[in-house]
């Protein structure tokens, strides 16, 4: 069958044209995987019996409160790899792609040559796996983030801040967010992001906001951290 290559080019153009503007040179990736690190393991009391009611907890584990972690280690990369921690309301995809279609921060350094670990913290996102119930609203709250996030005061967005002017853009950021599957808790979420170093190696911890508390004790006791950047960390701990 022959296909008139004019028509093809003009297709393959305006696929082009549709796609968003990726700024990403080629990157040969030599590994790449997930892991949950940390967490703990809830026994219920008595015994389990496969023969009993599906339902019965008896003698049944529950395995949970554990960090997740994406990584991608790119050809000839640096010694020290980049751990990106999420702030609150977030998950991982913080640092994926921008809601207006730009590379986030796994494509930029990816590029540049770094070992890229994106982190769920403990009952958020694909780490929702909680040991605590909780009950999650359905509480209507996009003007609320709009407004933490200093975009403007809704319905209007500052005149100089660095995003589209468009109901896309706020379509995908607004969809970013995602509900805590229990509690929060810093010194759990220190312990996961220190048991991914473990798995990382050296590196260099970065944090946002809520992410910046348990980030400081990450780097307290976890001897992988050659280094912190906090943007706009939320709280400052000092352990004895």
């Amino acid at each position: 069958m022959k296909i008139n290559r004019w028509v093809t080019g003009a297709i393959f153009l305006g696929l082009l044209q549709a796609a968003p503007a990726f700024a990403m040179k080629p990157v040969t990736i030599v590994a790449q995987g997930s892991f949950a690190a940390g967490g703990k393991v809830v026994t219920a009391p008595g015994k389990f019996n496969v023969n009993a009611d599906p339902k019965a907890m008896g003698g049944q584990t529950l395995h949970g409160d554990h960090a997740y972690a994406f990584y991608q280690v790119p050809q000839h990369a640096h010694k020290n790899a980049l751990v990106f921690l999420h702030g609150y309301g977030q998950s991982a995809k913080t640092w994926e792609t921008t809601p207006d279609g730009r590379d986030g921060f796994q494509n930029i350094f990816l590029e540049k040559g770094y070992k890229t670990y994106l982190v769920d913290e403990p009952r958020r996102g694909k780490a929702g796996r909680s040991t605590v119930p909780t009950t999650i609203s359905a509480t209507p709250d996009d003007q609320l983030w709009f407004d933490n996030f200093r975009m403007g005061q809704w319905p209007e967005i500052y005149p100089n801040a660095a995003i589209p002017h468009t109901q896309e853009y706020l379509d995908q950021f607004f969809r970013t967010m995602t509900p805590d599957t229990g509690a929060f808790d810093g010194k759990m979420v220190a312990d996961g992001v220190t048991a991914v170093f473990e798995k990382a190696g050296d590196g260099v911890l970065i944090t946002h906001s809520a992410g910046g508390g348990p980030g400081w004790l990450v780097a307290a006791q976890s001897p992988h951290v050659k280094g912190v950047i906090a943007l706009e960390p939320g709280t400052f701990p000092f352990p004895e």
